[in-house]
């Protein structure tokens, strides 16, 4: 095995520093508590710009200028980070930030706005960046992508503390954006110096975060260790590591025997998932998490009859959401009866609880629409996608035969099922939309701000009106009215003109070591990565 680095950043001179400084006390220093996380592969780079996988070491190792909290009901907000305060320009294009004095990179270098500066300005001007779509509302980001210019416009550093940001338009989201990983704040003067080591050799990866890479063993483990700088409360794991598993089985077995103190049931088998649930010494130790996505049918309103509202209307009633919960996921999740998932910034209440079970009531409406006999219809399914998602469609075919509509599936290779989705005639297909940043706009607007975007997605959403004020709301300045719009949207869209049928919001599962973890907070988004810095030690 080939080791990238052994331990090059936590020196006697950094050590002694903050100790000095009161940051780290000795017995603190004495005192090593370790943290075991499983992984299934190793991690290419933690240079966000260049990925958009592996998200768990960089948030760890890098801040943002904003965070999302989790909360203890499942539901999520955003809250500051690296700020000490903001404020945001009567009409929407111009955020002024001030950050928290202090901050310290690993290194003992001072962050400041020059270094947010750098960071944005790399991830358009870096040619092969992947994290130029969410933040490329930031005037000029066009031209430092286009090579045309070597600075961003829309960013003025008026202090070491203070800098504004300024946007071609309103862009209500633009602080939830802040908060994913694309928007990890970098030193501009480490990574002009590591060069092409910046997110692969660990002493040439520095962050602000609570932790700091040490060692680095490809395709075995990638160790961290807490930073004595970091300028927030100390991490109660001192040590974190990540060791690679290859195969499942070899994971939920290393968790049995206590090498793993924290286990995602995403990576091991669903039925060896289950045996811990029910297993008294794993079930107390049992934290859930939702996944901030919506799974969904989507209905091509340009293929008849799915273009009569009441037919698709027929189809959300006919479904027995709750079963397919039960039955494919041992009743992980909750069903949701809009757009936007649960626990989810613009998740409200008010829109759940009106879409049930009411096969009956499919029938009448499917009278009412002139198809009392029943019709034909496709479900288009991936046949790459895994075999729960196969099950899924099985029992929503069967429900809808239950009131009468002829339901086939029809299995496409992963490149075929893709291009006709694209093409727009795609019948109907079930998926799931996980959220890139918390917000609702990120999921309306994918699916409902155009003819284009319905097309893409095989939705064919024709009322145009609608679409002009999903556009609109991403650009209402006041936040209560903004969610109102999101709110007012999702009813009409989904409740009176049933232009898709929602599913549910699956839960995350993950079981701790009882022994070793006393609190686990999993990080807010729903992909697999995990909060480090959000787990008490014993």
């Amino acid at each position: 095995m080939r080791k990238r680095h052994v331990c090059a950043l936590l020196t006697a001179a950094v050590l002694a520093g903050a100790l000095c400084a009161g940051t780290l006390s000795a017995s603190a220093a004495e005192e090593e508590k370790v943290l075991h996380i499983a992984w299934t592969a190793d991690a290419q780079t933690l240079d966000v710009h260049k990925t958009t996988s592996n998200y768990a070491i960089p948030l760890a190792v890098f801040d943002r200028l904003f965070e999302v909290q989790l909360n203890d009901d499942g539901s999520s907000e955003l809250v500051k980070s690296l700020l000490d305060d903001y404020s945001i320009s009567d009409d929407g294009t111009v955020y002024s930030f001030t950050l928290k004095d202090g901050i310290q990179f690993s290194d003992g270098s001072a962050l400041t706005s020059e270094d947010v500066e750098y960071t944005f300005t790399r991830m358009f001007a870096l040619e092969d960046s992947v994290q130029t779509d969410f933040t490329s509302a930031i005037k000029g980001s066009d031209a430092v992508m286009a090579g045309e210019a070597d600075t961003l416009e829309g960013f003025k550093v008026i202090d070491d503390l203070n800098f504004e940001i300024t946007l071609d338009a309103p862009y209500a989201s633009f602080l939830a954006v802040l908060a994913t990983p694309t928007c990890c704040i970098f030193s501009k003067d480490n990574v002009e110096e590591a060069g092409d080591d910046f997110g692969v050799v660990p002493e040439k990866t520095i962050g602000s975060g609570p932790y700091m890479v040490t060692e680095w063993v490809a395709n075995d483990s990638l160790t961290l260790q807490a930073n004595p700088l970091y300028w927030g409360a100390p991490a109660s794991a001192s040590t974190v590591v990540f060791k690679i598993y290859p195969e499942p089985s070899t994971i939920s077995m290393a968790f049995q025997n206590g090498e793993i103190d924290i286990l995602d049931c995403d990576s091991i088998d669903s039925a060896v998932a289950e045996t811990f649930k029910i297993n008294p010494m794993y079930s107390d130790n049992i934290v859930y998490a939702n996944r901030l996505a919506t799974t969904y049918l989507a209905l091509n309103e340009n293929v008849q009859p799915l273009d009569d509202v009441n037919v698709r209307k027929a189809i959300q009633m006919a479904i027995d959401r709750q079963s397919i919960l039960d039955a494919i996921y041992a009743g992980e999740g909750v069903t949701v009866d809009g757009i936007y998932p649960a626990g989810s910034i613009g998740f409200t209440e008010e829109n759940q609880g009106w879409l049930t079970y009411d096969p009956d009531g499919a029938k009448a409406l499917l009278e009412e629409a002139g198809y009392g006999d029943g019709f034909d219809m496709e479900l288009s399914a991936d046949a790459s996608a895994s075999a729960s998602v196969a099950n899924v469609l099985q029992i929503i075919a069967e429900n809808l035969q239950a009131v009468g509509i002829n339901a086939t599936i029809e299995n496409y290779d992963e490149a075929a099922w893709l291009t006709l989705r694209k093409s727009g005639e795609m019948p109907s297909f079930t998926a799931t939309w996980t959220l890139d940043y918390n917000d609702p706009s990120n999921i309306i607007d994918t699916f409902f701000s155009s003819p284009d975007t319905g097309t893409l997605r095989s939705l064919n959403y024709a009322d145009e009106e609608v679409m002009a004020r999903v556009r609109a709301a991403s650009a209402i300045v006041d936040e209560g009215e903004r969610l109102a719009e999101y709110a007012a949207l999702e009813k009409k869209i989904v409740e009176e003109d049933a232009a898709w049928v929602p599913l549910y919001t699956r839960q995350h599962l993950f079981i701790v070591n009882a022994d070793t973890v006393e609190h686990f907070t999993p990080h807010w988004a729903g992909y697999s990565d995990f909060n480090v810095y959000g787990v008490t030690m014993k």
